[in-house]
C-alpha cells in the first residue's frame, strides 16, 4: 500500500491540503502558540491554521516557556486567577500565548512549570459557543485553540471580522472530515472529547 503523500506546509493529506484557502493576516497583537508535543499529530489541531494565517504568529512544539520568549507575554487561558481580557484593550499591544493540547494537559502545563503559572493570565468573557464540532469541549466556554485566537485578537484590535476567514477554513476541514467517516460514525463516537485544539 503506497504511503499518502501530504503537503509540507499545511501537513494536510495532499487532497485535502488547505492552504489554498489562507491568505495571511496581518496581525497586531503578536500571537505564541505553545503546542504540547502530542498535539502537533492530530490531523485536525487548528494552532497550524493560525499559525499559517497570521502574519505574527509563532509555533512552538514544548511544555515549557523557552528562554528566548518575550518577557511581557500575556497568557490567555480560562479559568482561576484570570482577568477579563478587556483589561488589556487598553493598553499597548504585547505577546499573546496560547496553549494547544487537550485540557487535561494544558492544567498539566501550568502546574509544571513555574514560568507558566507566574505569567498574568486573561480571558474572554462570554465568549461564543464552539464552533468545534468534531470534539466535545468540557463546558460551555471552551474553545479550540484557533477560536481562542480568533475571538482574542476580534475582541482587542476591534476587527472580528477581518479574523473570520480563519475560522471558515476550520469549518471546512470539519465538513470534509465528518463527510469521510460518516454522518452516522460521527454522531456515535463524536459525544465526549477534553481538547482544546
Amino acid at each position: 500500500m503506497s504511503k499518502r503523500t501530504h503537503c509540507e506546509r499545511c501537513r494536510r493529506p495532499e487532497q485535502f491540503c488547505y492552504c489554498a484557502m489562507i491568505s495571511p493576516l496581518d496581525n497586531i497583537w503578536s500571537v505564541h502558540i505553545l503546542q504540547h508535543p502530542q498535539e502537533s499529530r492530530h490531523a485536525l489541531g487548528t494552532a497550524r491554521i493560525a499559525h499559517l494565517g497570521l502574519t505574527r504568529c509563532t509555533l512552538t512544539a514544548g511544555e515549557q516557556l523557552a528562554a528566548g520568549d518575550p518577557a511581557d507575554i500575556a497568557l490567555i487561558y480560562p479559568g482561576q486567577g484570570s482577568q477579563p481580557l478587556s483589561i488589556l484593550k487598553d493598553q499597548p499591544p504585547r505577546p499573546l500565548l496560547f496553549l494547544d493540547a487537550t485540557w487535561r494537559k494544558t492544567r498539566r502545563m501550568l502546574f509544571e512549570s513555574p514560568a507558566l503559572a507566574t505569567l498574568p493570565r486573561y480571558a474572554l468573557e462570554s465568549p461564543p459557543l464552539s464552533r468545534y464540532r468534531i470534539r466535545r469541549e468540557p463546558s460551555t466556554t471552551a474553545l479550540s485553540t484557533l477560536e481562542a485566537i480568533v475571538y482574542t485578537l476580534g475582541q482587542l484590535e476591534d476587527a472580528h471580522e477581518r479574523y473570520a476567514p480563519l475560522l471558515q477554513v476550520m469549518d471546512s476541514l470539519i465538513e470534509q472530515h465528518i463527510a469521510f467517516m460518516g454522518i452516522d460514525t460521527f454522531t456515535k463516537n463524536y459525544t465526549c472529547n477534553d481538547s482544546v485544539s
